[in-house]
């Protein structure tokens, strides 16, 4: 994750309108506290309660259907960590599971693949925290979680079920988290296809914001309102909820 100029300063703006926020992301490469810690270093002002990241709702996911998973996991050695610490027995062998679970992995491993295809057709349920086709990764921009699912998907017979965005049920669990209410809660973002498409689905109003992946493209009947920046987010909400 790199800086946005006007970033740290639109959401000091936000908090000194007392209007409530939370940072929702598809990262599964680090833990909250580190994407906490991470953007502390760039200049936020966020604690750990104000993030709200796809593998904790995976851990929700699994609680809810198995209360206690057998999960093989493709993906960074940080979401064991979020797993265990949850009661969920987490293993990258070749075993009897409840699920696979696949994040975000520098490397794609067709050896995985291989693996949680025996898997799935064994019984196991496939779980992708996200299908992002790419992940920026500091100057590079590398293949995301969607083709490692895309290529699990084309060797077995039963559907992948997603957690993280665009899925209603990722919004519909940050909302729960959150308490907010769906009317009453704008999305910002910076993609169309994951984050105004996918929030516009649970009910929620949305501003496209054109620093990010979709800085290009037309804009569709689910966004409501669009910025070139975040820097352009005060003026936006002046504009919009005028005191």
């Amino acid at each position: 994750m790199e800086g946005i100029a006007g970033g740290p300063a639109a959401l000091e703006f936000l908090r000194s309108k007392a209007a409530q926020f939370c940072l929702v992301t598809n990262t599964s490469r680090m833990s909250v506290t580190d994407i906490a810690q991470h953007l502390t270093a760039l200049g936020y002002d966020i604690s750990r309660q104000e993030i709200i990241a796809v593998p904790e709702i995976a851990v929700e996911y699994l609680s809810h259907r198995y209360g206690t998973a057998r999960c093989f996991v493709i993906g960074d050695r940080s979401l064991d960590a979020c797993f265990t610490q949850y009661g969920h027995q987490v293993t990258r062998e070749e075993r009897p599971v409840d699920a696979v679970v696949i994040g975000l992995s520098r490397w794609a491993n067709f050896g995985e693949i291989d693996i949680a295809r025996r898997l799935v057709e064994a019984g196991a349920e496939p779980v992708a925290l996200n299908r992002d086709p790419t992940c920026p990764d500091g100057s590079v921009l590398r293949i995301g979680a969607g083709p490692v699912v895309a290529a699990l998907e084309s060797v077995i017979s039963r559907p992948v079920t997603l957690v993280g965005k665009p899925s209603a049920e990722f919004f519909d669990a940050a909302l729960r988290r959150t308490g907010f209410r769906p009317e009453e809660t704008i999305m910002l973002g910076d993609s169309l296809k994951v984050d105004i498409i996918g929030a516009a689905g649970a009910g929620l109003r949305t501003i496209l914001v054109r620093s990010g992946a979709s800085s290009n493209e037309p804009l569709t009947p689910e966004c409501d309102w669009e910025l070139e920046s975040i820097a352009e987010l005060p003026t936006w909400y002046l504009a919009n909820f005028p005191q």
